[in-house]
């Protein structure tokens, strides 16, 4: 596949705090694709932020799915030290796809597994999905993807491979419909695999100095980053 689509990790979360409206916003400038992160709070508001707990950036012991939206909507976060400095809060997830929907910015969204443990997050992250555009969930929880996808049989569905995952596994997954790799799990006879069995892929943890980059297989679709601007240099020179 020609120039694979180019998606931010976390926003552009090289020049800003990753999960916010200002590495939203820095993504957008570079015009890029989003991969950003959904929790679900014990009380359904589904905010965009990476982590189980609060503690790495807010410096506050709280699990989300334990909490109400009440609770922690004021919290300030930041990198330890950075934090008295900061005025970023947690994004709302409804505010961020709006907001990509007017300006066209596809969005890689992955599900955390507060998801696995609310028992109506899915059907309540489906709703919000609904005409949103250009965007496909992604999970290292496979059964996660099999509600949503019953949910919305058109929504493109991403497993995150771990490293044990086993092929024979991935193709009985039908609901599955790409898969998304680390590149120190990317090799070529995976990938034929995968190709034989219908599944596009995307790559992450790419920081864009790496050889692979110079000969991607054709099945490769997406490339998660955290340097956009470094891909589309390379692009740019090629």
């Amino acid at each position: 596949m020609d120039n694979p689509a180019i998606y931010s990790h976390r926003g552009a979360s090289a020049y800003a705090l990753e999960n916010t409206w200002t590495a939203f916003r820095s993504a957008c400038e570079l015009d890029v694709g989003i991969e950003l992160d959904v929790q679900i709070t014990s009380d359904g508001v589904i905010l965009v932020f990476h982590d189980d707990n609060l503690k790495r950036l807010s410096g506050k012991n709280l699990k989300i799915s334990e909490v109400n939206y009440d609770k922690i909507k004021d919290i300030i976060i930041g990198k330890r030290g950075k934090r008295k400095s900061s005025a970023e809060r947690i994004p709302l997830a409804y505010e961020v796809f709006q907001w990509a929907k007017k300006r066209a910015i596809p969005l890689n969204i992955e599900m955390k597994e507060s998801f696995a443990v609310h028992g109506e997050g899915p059907e309540i992250l489906a709703a919000m999905l609904e005409g949103v555009g250009d965007v496909h969930l992604s999970s290292f929880n496979p059964e996660l993807l099999k509600k949503m996808k019953e949910l919305n049989p058109e929504i493109e569905t991403a497993l995150v491979a771990k490293r044990n995952s086993a092929l024979e596994q991935i193709t009985d997954m039908h609901w599955i419909d790409s898969i998304h790799l680390h590149k120190r799990l990317y090799s070529k006879d995976l990938l034929v695999n995968l190709k034989s069995v219908g599944k596009k892929v995307r790559i992450y943890g790419i920081a864009g100095r790496e050889q692979v980059l110079k000969q991607l297989s054709p099945i490769i679709c997406g490339i998660i980053t955290d340097h956009p601007a470094r891909i589309k240099k390379m692009r740019s020179h090629e």
